[in-house]
């Protein structure tokens, strides 16, 4: 099965996926929302929040065809599955057999996976790595070494190429996630901690 993403009504995307959940069996098609820890400053205390990463779509894991699409737009608040169509490329013609070369009337085989636009796999991987169980993305321990940014636990782990900028004021890691083809830039949780070398010192 494969991945794609449903463009949804902001701020019902909890709302869909229950929706999903109750109509299709998991089996068949699998919801999910991914979301992130971050913390936020409320009346001089720090409180931490959960958001969703991709405000405004829901993805799911299914074999796409015709039928689930036209399920999908049962739900007023689904506006639409990334997808494209290419009458050119995507169709083959086919002409009917016994009838004459005059009367044989042009036919188009549609191959129905080629009208939904599949999230492409190392996209999908990249969110599903930094995800728990619970479909947060939690807190990652950092620290600096050498004007280098070292992730020392946590989803951001072996992923230090994607964080672009540290606010050590506000704790967050400012990372760079493409959906896609479109890159963002999106502020993650995180925990500033002493480097090894730091702890040996004190």
């Amino acid at each position: 099965m494969s991945w794609y993403a449903l463009f949804v009504k902001t701020g019902y995307e909890s709302n869909i996926k229950k929706w999903l959940d109750r109509k299709f069996d998991q089996d068949l098609l699998y919801s999910l929302i991914p979301k992130r820890k971050v913390p936020e400053k409320r009346r001089s205390e720090i409180v931490h929040t959960v958001k969703t990463l991709f405000p405004g779509y829901v993805f799911i894991q299914a074999d796409m065809n015709y039928s689930i699409y036209y399920q999908l737009k049962e739900n007023p608040y689904i506006y639409q599955t990334l997808n494209y169509r290419n009458e050119k490329d995507k169709c083959i013609k086919l002409y009917s057999h016994g009838l004459d070369h005059d009367d044989q009337a042009p036919h188009y085989l549609v191959d129905e996976s080629q009208f939904f636009k599949e999230i492409p796999c190392d996209e999908m991987l990249v969110v599903l790595n930094l995800i728990n169980e619970s479909e947060v993305i939690e807190y990652s321990k950092v620290y600096f070494q050498e004007s280098h940014i070292v992730v020392q636990a946590g989803p951001l782990k072996g992923m230090e190429k994607l964080i672009k900028k540290i606010d050590k004021h506000k704790k967050r890691a400012k990372v760079l996630l493409t959906l896609m083809g479109a890159e963002q830039l999106i502020d993650f949780g995180i925990e500033i901690v002493q480097s090894p070398l730091e702890s040996t010192l004190a």
